[in-house]
């Protein structure tokens, strides 16, 4: 693409992502709960020793870092929609870093395809548009894992320097440690890239990248020091999440359905609830004949990614990056066994971007096939794709966003009083922050 036609598609999708944002879900609970996270510590003049609720628990996620990302959007104006704003300039970079990686990585794929790719599909605009933790999670997910490529010997010519790759894998761990607790799924990848440092280079080479690893992940911890400093014995018991669980032991083909859903078009979770699917239908009759079209689609798309496992020829990183899916999936599975829910894709959206690289090597080889073709067919998606979020995001916007009663939170700023947004569950709790 041409450096003026690039620069005018990145500035459309910032700001229509960043629109769709301020018009998604911001009244449920859960996203309810992790702004007032940032607003109490805003408006009390406090620092957040623990983030986001685990409500199976009753307990909390240590660290600051969640409720500072919040607060520091009010200290540049007291308006609510900044977190929002904030948060789609971090995940508008990160997506991006994203996109070019894959672009610098795979041929044959059109550039145009992969920057709105990644920047529209559901999941892509379902968690990284709006305030709620998983947003954030993407934030730092997506640097973990092209630093984790380029630690592992995947491709031969390297983009980021692995000095670098192993600070960003700590700090980004650390960071992510105060978000989610999905954070222990990246640690597998770090203990293979670690080992095979050892192995390639030996034990002082690999010394100096557990330091180096160690550095990052302490610059990402500073914002948790003050919470070891002064820990709270009930918030803190998040092992309690921790149990087994064999009702997941029959959920394996869920967890790979919902784990390839994440680069798809998975229409149905877009929408809510069953009833709340057919609400939004009903309201806006027009929105079915794409939903339908982009619900096949999306089986479709799963189907790809299946038979591309068995079918794509080695192409460079294709053959090392299809044996991390399967690895992820197997690992996202065995973990669920441990857990105290069910297999979520929420639970496990740290991972997203693997599969996001995966499916562009799948295009890659169904673009080789029949070029013209294909690609029409794949900007065909896009398109209903997009008009389909426009319509959600209008249906969101007079149901669910903001603005179904800004004049609250903005109150709630000018008196520096987080109580007349919402109550947090931790003053009923009775712990916690």
């Amino acid at each position: 693409m041409k450096k003026k036609h690039l620069y005018g598609l990145l500035a459309f999708l910032f700001l229509f992502r960043t629109f769709y944002g301020l018009c998604n879900e911001f009244w449920f609970e859960d996203e309810l709960q992790i702004y007032l996270i940032g607003l109490k510590s805003f408006t009390t003049h406090t620092w957040p020793y623990y983030g986001p609720d685990v409500v199976y628990t009753h307990t909390q996620i240590a660290g600051g870092l969640q409720g500072l990302l919040i607060a520091a959007a009010f200290c540049i104006a007291r308006l609510p929609e900044l977190p929002t704003v904030l948060l789609n300039v971090f995940s508008f970079g990160c997506i991006g870093l994203l996109a070019w990686y894959i672009t610098r990585r795979i041929t044959g794929v059109p550039q145009w395809f992969v920057w709105i790719l990644c920047c529209t599909t559901p999941w892509a605009l379902f968690f990284t548009t709006r305030v709620t933790n998983p947003s954030y999670v993407m934030v730092f997910a997506i640097p973990f894992f092209i630093s984790i490529l380029e630690l592992l010997p995947v491709y031969e010519h390297k983009l980021v320097k692995p000095t670098h790759a192993w600070l960003i894998t700590g700090f980004c761990t650390a960071c992510i440690m105060q978000l989610h607790m999905s954070w222990v799924l990246l640690m597998p990848y770090t203990a293979v890239a670690w080992i095979g440092a050892y192995k390639k280079e030996g034990g002082v080479a690999a010394l100096k990248s557990g330091l180096l690893y160690l550095g990052g992940w302490l610059a990402g911890a500073i914002t948790l020091i003050p919470t070891l400093l002064h820990p709270d014995a009930l918030a803190g018991k998040t092992i309690s999440n921790i149990m087994v669980n064999t009702d997941n032991i029959s959920k394996i083909v869920l967890v790979l359905a919902r784990y390839l859903s994440f680069a798809s078009y998975e229409i149905p979770y877009m929408l809510g609830a069953p009833q709340e699917r057919i609400d939004t239908l009903k309201a806006l009759p027009w929105m079915i004949p794409f939903t339908l079209v982009l619900l096949v689609v999306g089986f479709l798309q799963v189907g790809l990614f299946i038979i591309s496992f068995f079918t794509v020829k080695a192409t460079e990183g294709w053959k090392q990056v299809k044996w991390m899916m399967l690895f992820t999936w197997l690992m996202v599975y065995v973990s669920f066994l441990f857990a105290i829910i069910g297999p979520s894709s929420h639970a496990f959206y740290v991972v997203m971007p693997l599969p996001v690289i995966y499916s562009c090597y799948c295009y890659q080889w169904l673009i080789s096939l029949k070029p013209v073709l294909v690609k029409r067919m794949l900007g065909g998606m896009l398109a209903l794709g997009f008009v389909f979020h426009l319509g959600l995001g209008y249906w969101n916007y007079r149901q669910h966003s903001l603005y179904v009663n800004r004049p609250l939170i903005q109150k709630a700023l000018d008196r520096m009083d987080y109580k007349i947004a919402g109550q947090r569950r931790t003053d009923k709790w009775g712990y916690g922050y």
